[in-house]
Order: C-alpha cells, then sequence, then structure tokens
C-alpha cells in the first residue's frame, strides 16, 4: 500500500511520539509513505507550537521529524502537472488553500490521503471526493491483515 500523509499526521506523530500514529509512522513495514516536500515548510512554520506542546527544544523535533522523515519518499512539487494543479485548487477553493500539493499529489498519483484534517475531509466529502482519504482505522486494519 502506498499513502500520502498529510503534514497533521506528523504534527501528531511529533507532539506525541509514542502514540499510535508515531509508532505506525515508524513501525509500518509495509507501507510506503509519500510526503509533498512542502510538508517541510509546513513543519518549520509549526516548529515552535510542537516545542510548547512537547516541552522539546524544536531542535529535538526537527531531529525526530528528520528521523521520521528518512524512511519516505519526498514528492518534488515541480512535479504537479499544471492541470492536477489548478483542479487541486478548485476542489480545496473554501476548504483549505493549504492543502492544494496534497490533493495535488493525490490527483497526479491517485494514492490515498492520510489526514486527520476533519474540516478538509468533510468538506471535500461534501464535494464529492471523500475517497480521496484513507483513515487511521483503515491503515490500522491494512497493517493487522497483513501481520497475519
Amino acid at each position: 500500500m502506498i499513502v500520502i500523509i498529510d503534514t497533521n499526521i506528523f504534527y501528531s506523530a511529533l507532539a506525541a511520539p509514542l502514540g499510535e500514529i508515531s509508532k505506525i509512522l515508524t513501525e509500518s513495514k509495509n507501507i510506503q509513505f509519500l510526503v509533498p516536500d512542502y510538508l517541510l515548510e509546513e513543519i518549520e512554520e509549526h516548529l515552535p507550537d510542537l516545542a510548547k506542546i512537547t516541552k522539546k527544544t524544536q531542535r529535538q523535533i526537527k531531529k525526530n521529524f528528520y528521523s521520521i522523515l528518512e524512511k519516505f519518499v519526498i514528492l518534488a512539487s515541480e512535479n504537479i502537472t499544471k492541470e492536477n494543479l489548478l483542479k487541486a485548487e478548485k476542489i480545496t477553493k473554501n476548504i483549505d488553500v493549504d492543502d492544494i500539493p496534497f490533493i495535488a499529489f493525490h490527483l497526479q498519483y491517485k494514492h490515498k490521503i492520510w489526514s486527520l484534517d476533519k474540516k478538509l475531509i468533510s468538506g471535500l466529502t461534501e464535494k464529492g471526493y471523500g475517497y480521496f482519504f484513507i483513515s487511521t482505522d483503515e491503515i490500522r486494519n491494512y497493517l493487522y491483515k497483513r501481520k497475519k
């Protein structure tokens, strides 16, 4: 299985390094995770918030982030076709423009997006695009089935 990861998945993993999301990201061997290069900017932007939540230094958080990230494939934004970028802009209009890269990569590669962003998921579901996403439960079920 191949999954595109939204920034909030990383945010959750960094905020709770011993939590389920972090465990899935670090221990899953049968899921290939893809992340847009835009994720690097977003995590950098949220470092002060993460430092407050975790009571760790920004440097410690960055170290943890990059140790998780080294297992993943980073997708270059320049590989998104103009057509998919424009379609992603149209789809995310009035929801959250910060999610354009994730939607564009879904359109480009057809892999589901793992996100905890309720506003994005419900907004796109209302527009008929709920099938773009995979839930944590679905990831968990996939991992459980694969271990048998």
